[in-house]
């Protein structure tokens, strides 16, 4: 199910970067990573570090939580897939994603 998550990622960036006419080869410059790393991010082959997020958003001229309008899936992540993403993270990352909720908690408001 994490794959999942990936994968919707990945599709989400390249519509993403599409939509912003932006080559992956310049969206790798600006993000500071390889165009191999924005290609398999875009193909779930490696997942993206949470410290990258923002730095793509800004690259993309988008808000964070656009990133992640794409659970609009049947496949939800069960609570234990959740909690071993989490586990997973250094306290940088966690920090990222804790600035991404705090994000999309304001479309709310």
């Amino acid at each position: 199910m994490i794959k999942n998550f990936y994968k919707q990622f990945g599709k989400r960036l390249k519509q993403l970067r599409v939509q912003a006419n932006i080559s992956q080869e310049k969206l790798a410059e600006q993000v500071g990573v390889a165009t191999k790393t924005v290609s398999y991010w875009e193909n779930a082959h490696n997942p993206v570090s949470f410290s990258k997020v923002p730095i793509i958003a800004d690259a993309l001229n988008v808000p964070i939580y656009k990133l992640f309008l794409f659970l609009d899936t049947d496949e939800k992540l069960a609570d234990n897939d959740y909690i071993a993403l989490l586990q997973a993270k250094t306290g940088e990352e966690l920090n990222t994603l804790f600035n991404v909720v705090k994000e999309l908690q304001k479309i709310n408001q």
